[in-house]
């Protein structure tokens, strides 16, 4: 058994290497040829702040020869090639590739300048986040002995290089004129990223060996006195999350909260996480029940999660006892979720999935707003939801397998595609079975999919 762990602090955080002698540092090739990132990533940082010192001597000798001289004789100043000035991490996410940069800067008393380009997708969003950071040292710079600086932008591809955003070209401006050095980090190569590929070095990094894997998370469970974890279990874990350190740690960490399981209970279970949920659910539990309000922050907190519907009704069940501890309170809460399941007894049987957002409201706003005001203040543990194999909340493999296709289409949540999609099929496929068989043709549904969308068709008639 394990011993009894409060959840404050996520492995993958409690954990992240503060420097690069305690990182497995993952293979990685740069023109079809292996390197290593311990002596790329150590020189390509040395280089510019070296280069770039002697470049700005030189351009401050230009800068004062312009003023003094004719228009026709002014010099052009000299820039750092862009090769020199940023590069690019391209790997799997998961495999440590942020890691490496802040294990790096951490060696080097450095600091780390952090965007996410997904989120800053726009030229004005990237100008704004880092321009100034890239081109000036800043007023305090000067005042005092600062830490020298990277610029970290993550999940370049996110921004797929659409011409009317710029935001590719902004990146390639930045490295023309920064500061500082840029490391850019990626998850796949995308073809309309080219421009940046042939801008930069772009490293391929691959993800640790089995063998290195299974070295962190045996180190890492021996810390954490955690031996309730079988082989079995590891493996499955492993295999399931394809390299990805990140799901390993987060899928381990949940799977230490529980016990008396068996084996099928436990596989359900590790079949059920996927990347970063576990992090994401134990937060929006506890958000649930102590910071929201009203009914509007309930529905905000649910619809930016990518969390399962029916993994995280389990999660308010199983700890509505934990941050609602009034008797008359805790009553109320049950029955919301006693309805919340009819509901969603009528949403399985019929496909009627208009009825989500009401089965939403219920578990979810309705359960956190039973407190009468009286909100639960100071830590409170989260527990691990008790499973059941029986239970009639999981998707079949042709709900998942419909689901995936539809999110291979658009970007967008399990949720929204319950809320807002799977009704909007309804619509258009109901009118006329030609609808029906040119949406199955464009999703490539097989039999038992196609026979999804005919059950929601047939479920208003």
């Amino acid at each position: 058994m394990a011993k009894k762990k409060i959840y404050d602090i996520p492995w993958v955080e409690k954990y992240r290497p503060k420097s690069i002698k305690d990182m497995a540092i993952p293979t990685a090739k740069l023109n079809r040829h292996k390197v290593s990132l311990v002596e790329e990533l150590p020189k390509f940082i040395n280089n510019f702040f070296n280069q770039k010192e002697m470049i700005n001597k030189k351009n401050q000798e230009i800068r004062t020869f312009n003023r003094n001289c004719l228009e026709k004789e002014k010099k052009k100043k000299i820039e750092l090639p862009q090769e020199k000035a940023a590069i690019l991490l391209e790997g799997q996410p998961g495999i440590g590739k942020t890691s490496i940069v802040y294990a790096l800067a951490n060696d080097l008393n450095m600091e780390v300048i952090e965007t996410n380009a997904s989120d800053t997708r726009t030229r004005d969003a990237l100008e704004s986040k880092l321009k100034e950071t890239a081109k000036s040292k800043g007023i305090m710079d000067f005042i005092s002995e600062t830490k020298k600086k990277i610029i970290l932008i993550d999940e370049v591809d996110g921004i797929y290089g659409t011409k009317d955003r710029g935001a590719v070209p902004t990146i390639i401006d930045l490295s023309k004129n920064t500061q500082f050095p840029i490391i850019l980090c990626a998850n796949e190569y995308k073809l309309n990223l080219q421009s940046l590929y042939n801008s930069i070095p772009r490293y391929e990094v691959n993800p640790l060996s089995k063998d290195e894997v299974y070295k962190i998370i045996n180190r890492i469970l021996k810390k954490e006195n955690v031996e309730n974890i079988i082989q079995e279990d590891l493996e499955l874990i492993i295999n399931k999350n394809e390299g990805d350190l990140r799901g390993i740690l987060n899928d381990l960490q949940a799977l230490s909260q529980i016990s008396n399981e068996s084996p099928d209970e436990r596989k359900k279970i590790i079949m059920s996480l996927h990347r970063d949920t576990t992090k994401e659910i134990f937060s929006i539990v506890r958000d649930l029940f102590q910071s929201v309000n009203t009914l509007n922050e309930a529905r905000t907190l649910t619809n930016k999660s990518d969390v399962d519907y029916n993994f995280l009704y389990k999660w308010i069940n199983e700890n509505l006892p934990t941050f609602i501890q009034n008797k008359e309170d805790l009553s109320t809460a049950f029955e919301y979720l006693s309805i919340a399941d009819e509901i969603f007894g009528r949403i399985k049987k019929n496909m009627q999935w208009s009825l989500l957002p009401y089965f939403y409201d219920l578990f979810a706003g309705g359960v956190a707003l039973t407190r009468k005001g009286n909100i639960s203040k100071g830590y409170r543990t989260v527990n691990f939801p008790r499973y059941s194999t029986s239970s009639s909340f999981s998707l079949n493999t042709a709900e998942k397998s419909l689901i995936e296709k539809i999110q291979e289409k658009y970007p967008i949540s399990q949720s929204e595609i319950f809320r807002d999609f799977l009704p909007f099929l309804k619509i258009i496929t109901e009118s006329s079975r030609r609808n029906l068989k040119n949406l199955s043709d464009w999703l490539d549904l097989n039999a038992k999919e196609k026979n999804l969308l005919k059950k929601t068709q047939t479920s208003k008639k």
